[in-house]
């Protein structure tokens, strides 16, 4: 059994590739993370590293703009998926649809309602034992450290 095997340039790039800095990696990265939105997986596709697909992202402005399109594009894939599943019988994908798109009916809120008073000593118990804390943790802190002032 023959095995081909790609040479490599002293650059380390297999002989008729292009290079990271043509720019010809994008369609397929920005396509991968249109149906995969992974930023891992879309510069594996496209043979690139991440370090140079967020260095490039970072420097072009168009770029970026297309890899967040991408981005949502495939989320927004994802999310048909999960609104299939949870018509279709998944009744966990529309527990979660449910909980995330109508929190204030689905989600699980929590109301606390707190009503009392509280006389004068009580308030100046709560602040002497606080202060007596904060005493406490300023006395501890290692010198050269930024110091707690207790007033």
């Amino acid at each position: 059994m023959d095995t081909i095997k790609k040479t490599r340039r002293k650059g380390g790039r297999p002989k008729g590739s292009k290079a990271k800095g043509s720019g010809e990696w994008k369609p397929v990265f920005l396509s991968v993370l249109q149906t995969m939105p992974v930023v891992r997986i879309a510069c594996q596709k496209a043979g690139i590293s991440r370090s140079e697909a967020y260095k490039v992202r970072s420097s072009d402005p168009e770029f970026a703009l297309a890899w967040q399109q991408a981005l949502q594009d495939g989320v927004d894939m994802i999310e048909a998926t999960l609104h299939a599943r949870a018509r279709k019988s998944d009744t966990v994908a529309a527990i979660f649809l449910l909980k995330n798109l109508r929190p204030e009916v689905y989600g699980e809120n929590v109301n606390v309602n707190v009503s009392g008073s509280l006389s004068i000593e009580e308030v100046s118990q709560a602040r002497a034992s606080l202060h007596a804390k904060l005493t406490q943790i300023a006395s501890t802190v290692a010198p050269g450290e930024r110091r707690i002032t207790v007033e």
